[in-house]
C-alpha cells in the first residue's frame, strides 16, 4: 500500500507518507467552505421526503386493507342470512330427509341381499 501512497500525486505533489501536516490539509482544502446549514436542511429535506413517502405506503397498504375488509363484510352480509333464514333452512331440511327416505330402498335391498347370502 505504501507504494500507491508513493506514486499518488495530489496537485503535483509527490506524497511520501499518508500523514500530511496541518498547513498542507488547509492549502489543499482552502476553498471548500461549505455551508453546513445548506447540508443540514438538504438533509432534514430527505429525511422528511423519505417519511413522507413511507406514510403514503403505510396509507396505502392500509386503504388496500380496508377495501378488503369490507369486501369480506359485504360476502358475510349475504351468506349470513342464508344460514339463518328459517324458510330456507326448512326447505334444506326436508330435502335432506327426502333424500334420506330416497335411498332407503336401496339400503334395505342390499341389506336383504346381504343376509340372504349369508344364510
Amino acid at each position: 500500500m505504501s507504494a500507491l501512497v508513493n506514486k499518488a500525486t495530489t496537485r503535483g505533489i509527490l506524497m511520501r507518507s499518508a500523514h500530511m501536516s496541518r498547513r498542507q490539509a488547509e492549502a489543499h482544502f482552502d476553498g471548500l467552505d461549505t455551508d453546513y446549514d445548506e447540508v443540514f436542511a438538504v438533509q432534514a429535506h430527505a429525511t422528511q421526503r423519505a417519511d413522507a413517502e413511507e406514510l403514503a405506503a403505510a396509507h396505502t397498504l392500509l386503504d388496500e386493507l380496508d377495501a378488503e375488509l369490507e369486501a369480506a363484510g359485504l360476502a358475510a352480509l349475504v351468506r349470513v342470512p342464508r344460514f339463518l333464514d328459517s324458510r330456507r333452512a326448512g326447505r334444506s331440511r326436508r330435502r335432506v330427509d327426502r333424500t334420506a327416505l330416497r335411498s332407503l330402498p336401496t339400503r334395505l335391498d342390499a341389506t336383504d341381499l346381504m343376509e340372504g347370502d349369508a344364510a
